[in-house]
């Protein structure tokens, strides 16, 4: 069978394709799917054309980005209406935090949409490269603060704190300076003007560095501050997780969950029978219906529940096979495909 040579790839087919002069990478998957990928064409009640992967794959594309967009979404809001909001609003009530988490949602896809316009600018429009240079430059910092957290006992709070600020400042110092200039199109023969921080490193090793700011400012900072007690780090660190005593807390905090459990018993609201209150009910994720009152021992209870990290053997059994197997089959898919 004779075959036939596919036509080389040029700027103007790259940009009459993918929009970009720099490849077809933003849809080489899709056309995987659609090209290679059989139909599953039914006739006469027989399968004619494979299984009908094309569906699947394309079914799955659009799941993993729908379950990846709510999850940072709720992720976002949530930190920014526990974290944030009631530090200023400290007896909010459950309705006011559902009302503000729905509108931060909303307020971050505007943030979204508006930010399209940047992300078709940046790296010449190669999604898959503006992903990793994101995440090179802001996700170190979140990693390697939390690690040091969990894993060091001597970790403050000024040195994760700032030791945070320190390295996001950097990172998006480098990223703001990459949308500011560019790099040259790739086989364009321009030559990289830029300073040697954008023009000699990469994004990729940048996160190393990034890392080890992360690092050293945390660890420097946090030798120069006072350290927590080991009565607070109970049941905290990696090395305390199995103590049996709770940490203890401050007064700040214990006003804190005060505070949130009596908005908890307050919010009693009303049953409506009109159509816009029920509509308003739904929007805002409002219960109509009253809340039992729970005795100080049944709080505590839940609260005790909340914070174990017991589990069954068997489930623990199961749970390690089943990771186990995944981890085989897509080590396996990767060495073979790959």
């Amino acid at each position: 069978m004779l075959q036939t040579k596919s036509p080389a790839l040029t700027p103007t087919s790259a940009t009459r394709c993918a929009a970009t002069e720099l490849g077809c990478t933003n849809i080489a998957y899709p056309l995987l799917v659609l090209r290679r990928m059989p139909t599953g064409r039914q006739t006469d009640c027989v399968l004619t054309k494979g299984w009908g992967l094309r569906g699947v794959m394309l079914a799955a594309l659009l799941a993993a980005l729908m379950s990846s967009l709510t999850s940072i979404f709720n992720s976002a809001s949530s930190m920014f209406t526990m974290d944030i909001w009631r530090r200023f609003r400290r007896r909010a009530s459950q309705q006011e935090l559902m009302i503000v988490g729905r509108l931060c949602v909303v307020a971050l896809l505007v943030v979204s949409i508006v930010w399209l316009p940047i992300l078709e600018a940046s790296q010449s429009g190669q999604l898959w490269n503006y992903l990793q240079a994101i995440s090179s430059y802001t996700a170190p910092p979140w990693c390697f603060v939390f690690l040091l957290a969990l894993f060091w006992k001597g970790t403050t709070e000024p040195g994760a704190f700032w030791g945070l600020m320190i390295s996001l400042a950097v990172g998006l110092t480098r990223m703001v300076l990459d949308f500011a200039m560019p790099a040259p199109d790739c086989g364009s023969r321009e030559q990289d003007t830029r300073p040697a921080v954008l023009a000699k490193v990469h994004f990729l090793h940048f996160a190393i560095i990034l890392s080890g700011v992360c690092i050293i400012s945390t660890v420097t900072i946090s030798l120069l501050t006072k350290p927590r007690p080991p009565e607070k780090l109970r049941r905290v660190t990696f090395w305390t997780r199995n103590d049996l005593l709770d940490p203890e807390e401050t007064e700040s905090e214990d006003d804190f969950a005060e505070g949130d459990n009596d908005s908890v018993e307050k919010l009693t609201v009303p049953q409506k029978k009109s159509v816009s209150r029920l509509l308003y009910n739904w929007v805002c994720g409002v219960e109509t219906k009253p809340k039992p009152k729970l005795t100080k021992l049944e709080k505590e209870v839940i609260k005790q529940k909340m914070k174990s990290i017991a589990e069954d053997p068997m489930s623990t059994r199961i749970n390690t096979a089943a990771a186990l197997i995944i981890c085989t089959v897509c080590t396996f898919l990767l060495g073979f495909f790959g």
